[in-house]
């Protein structure tokens, strides 16, 4: 089994870091590089798209609240209004997240007078170099144990205090690894435009829908569940369709 890591804070001198905002920005930084990195050899410009992550990482900061606030606790917030804007507490969608970030890239494009349809290299870059900083953001659910998995006795594991579970950032982490490294070993390949998108939809989408039916159940913040699904298997769902739709139309006819 996996041994039990927690670390929700940790101090540096004075000053206390959360453990999840600290990987995230970890691999905002990953990506950030990558994208600075490849542009230029894309004949992308990297200042423009630097401009668009950041109108993505605001959008993508918005609808990851929102996100959770109206499909996983919609009732407490509604008792509870004033919770809405305690985002230090907690309660972001990563699927709200990239919901977010797809709306902000597209008021941008409108703002600057960028046709859409022009996007998808851009896009691609963005899937590519985003894979990897999602990592290390896994990374960090992972360190403060947020999202549990089903009570199990399996090799992977870990070894909760409340009883050994599955820990599901863990999980996504080793299923997203075969990605990671196709993404590396590909990166010099020449693809329509298109591809990386397509394959990170299609394959984050399902690798979502299959995990988490082992989410926990019997936690007192379990994942509400629609009809036997989680918000996000019904977003990963659309995911799936989504990445098909752009294989179809722009990689496959290529």
């Amino acid at each position: 089994m996996i041994p039990w890591i927690h670390y929700n804070v940790i101090n540096i001198g004075p000053l206390p870091i959360q453990v999840w905002g600290l990987f995230v920005a970890i691999g905002l930084i990953v990506s950030v590089a990558i994208i600075t990195k490849r542009a230029p050899k894309m004949g992308l410009q990297k200042e423009q798209i630097l401009d668009m992550v950041i109108w993505a990482l605001f959008g993508g900061f918005i609808m990851s609240r929102i996100f959770h606030i109206a499909l996983y606790e919609p009732g407490f917030y509604i008792a509870n209004p004033l919770e809405m804007v305690k985002v230090w507490q907690g309660g972001l969608s990563s699927f709200g997240g990239v919901a977010g970030a797809a709306l902000g890239i597209l008021l941008y494009a409108k703002r600057k007078g960028i046709v859409i349809k022009t996007l998808l290299p851009t896009i691609d870059l963005l899937s590519f170099s985003a894979l990897f900083g999602w990592i290390f953001g896994r990374i960090g659910c992972f360190l403060i144990h947020d999202h549990p998995g089903t009570l199990s006795h399996s090799f992977l594991a870990v070894k909760n205090p409340n009883g050994s579970r599955l820990d599901m950032a863990f999980l996504e982490i080793l299923a997203l690894l075969p990605l990671v490294v196709f993404f590396i070993l590909t990166r010099k390949k020449k693809y329509p435009e298109g591809f990386y998108t397509a394959i990170l939809f299609i394959y984050y989408g399902i690798t979502r829908i299959v995990l988490d039916f082992f989410r926990a159940t019997d936690v007192s913040h379990a994942d509400v569940r629609y009809l036997g699904l989680t918000p996000g298997q019904y977003i990963a769902i659309v995911m799936v369709l989504f990445g098909i739709a752009i294989y179809i139309r722009k990689v496959h006819k290529k």
